[in-house]
């Protein structure tokens, strides 16, 4: 093999960043700031560092992540391939992964995406050495935690073991209710004795004079990136300032005026009267909101609960578990359709578990409709119970997506893992807003029209079947 030579050399905080040998390490800064690229080098150093085991070679496996598979494929890879060119390895297509094969390396770097369900899969049974996460921010905290279940594992100490194991990751600012910034700068549920594992390493402006990357950017750059840019994405893009409420959101101003009010909380509550409204998932992810009609005939939403490519069997056996009495099943109205694996509808198969009574389609609003929905629902004296924290987590990550050609978000939501929960809440919230009683207000301003309902009924009404014992 021909050799290769490849330079890098580290601005004063990467530097540090690379230098740390934390269990999990995160490098926060401005776009442009060379990021992605130092994380990338990493890969081939930990490789590079790992002591030969019994055979010679220096084993490593590591996984890349990152949220959708057009990121992890356009972007992702390509800086990968900008520091570790083809020649120190081969890609297997298929696999999406790439070995690293020179002298006396041998590692595998297991690219992975979490809009995939397989790739999931495979990541929660995975034995790596190491794992890069590129813009954490978009990552939940549940792949970050079953992460760290996964590294240290390979090589066995039957191989050799490892010489070092964790997770780097690299990301934008993150908003302060995100678990990044609750861990590494609030550190919580973390002890004292503990808070060495994570290392938080924080980049300068691109507006200031100890700027980073600047060498390997168009002169100007930052200039150009503040011209007609608000003062929000500028404190995060460029300032590299942690924002109160990630840019793009389409809940997170709501869901911070909630927290704030108190409204995501402990409370006590009665097992009996509790819906569900559901988002369906075929190949994907199935999410359920778990909500009864609280004071004031507002919602209190007691519970969440969301999978991964399971048959519905699994979910009816789920609801039987959580000790609730249900009033009534909502889906969404694609569970009409026949399913080619069964032929039967999702709707008939709810409608032969537990009777017409207890189950229904929901109100159809158009997808800006029903966002809108969800937000004049976060919008009122509405609870969310505190054990609901992976679909809180996902009504805050709830993103428009990012063009990266124009730098700015459309009006289209992402599809990524917090599309889920969030389509859910949208058909609670639907629901809940085709209620009389819940829309009645004194001339309050006109809200987007709501199509005619299969059937009318208020809140009043499902609670009243339910105290009557016909549901």
């Amino acid at each position: 093999m021909a050799s290769v030579a490849i330079q890098y050399d580290a601005p004063p905080t990467l530097g540090r960043f690379l230098g740390s040998d934390a269990f999990v390490r995160s490098i926060i800064g401005p776009v442009g700031s060379g990021k992605s690229s130092a994380c990338a080098v990493e890969v081939l150093r930990r490789a590079s560092q790992q002591r030969p085991g019994p055979d010679g070679f220096r084993r490593t496996r590591f996984a890349v992540i990152r949220n959708t598979y057009p990121e992890l494929r356009d972007t992702t890879r390509k800086t990968f391939e900008q520091w570790i060119p083809e020649q120190l390895g081969i890609w297997r297509e298929q696999e999406f992964t790439f070995e690293l094969r020179f002298d006396d390396v041998r590692s595998e770097v297991m690219f992975r995406a979490l809009d995939r369900p397989q790739d999931i899969k495979k990541l929660l049974s995975l034995e790596l050495t190491g794992a890069w996460v590129n813009e954490s921010r978009e990552v939940p905290h549940a792949i970050f935690q079953m992460l760290q279940t996964r590294v240290g594992r390979y090589p066995s100490k039957a191989q050799g073991g490892c010489s070092w194991r964790g997770i780097w990751m690299d990301t934008n600012p993150w908003a302060k209710s995100h678990w990044g910034y609750q861990l590494f700068t609030k550190h919580k549920n973390v002890d004292e004795a503990h808070r060495s594992l994570y290392e938080i390493f924080e980049q300068p402006s691109g507006r200031s004079a100890e700027a980073e990357n600047i060498a390997n950017l168009e002169p100007g750059y930052y200039d150009r990136l503040t011209a007609g840019a608000d003062s929000e994405w500028i404190k995060s893009y460029v300032d590299g300032q942690y924002p109160d409420v990630d840019q793009g959101s389409i809940w997170g101003v709501q869901m911070a005026l909630l927290d704030a009010r108190g409204g995501i909380c402990e409370f006590d509550h009665p097992a009996d009267g509790v819906f569900t409204s559901w988002d369906l998932g075929i190949s994907d992810s199935t999410s359920i909101w778990f909500w009864r009609v609280g004071k004031n005939y507002v919602p209190d939403v007691i519970d969440h609960y969301e999978a991964h490519g399971e048959a519905l069997s699994h979910f009816f056996d789920m609801l039987d578990s959580k000790g609730y009495t249900y009033v009534k099943h909502w889906l969404p109205h694609d569970a009409r359709a026949r399913t080619l694996q069964t032929g039967v509808s999702t709707l008939n198969l709810f409608l032969a578990r537990y009777g017409a009574s207890a189950v229904a389609i929901g109100p159809e609003l158009s997808l800006m409709d029903g966002i809108q929905a969800g937000r004049w629902l976060l919008e009122q004296p509405v609870r969310i119970h505190s054990r609901c924290e992976a679909g809180i987590e996902a009504l805050n990550s709830y993103h428009y997506e990012y063009n990266e050609v124009t730098q700015d978000y459309g009006r289209t939501p992402s599809h990524d893992w917090a599309s889920h929960s969030s389509d859910a809440w949208r058909y609670l919230a639907c629901v809940a807003k085709a209620s009389d009683r819940m829309t009645r207000t004194v001339e309050s301003p006109k809200m987007l029209p709501i199509p005619p309902l299969s059937q009318s009924f208020t809140l009043d009404d499902l609670w009243k079947e339910h105290e009557e014992g016909r549901v």
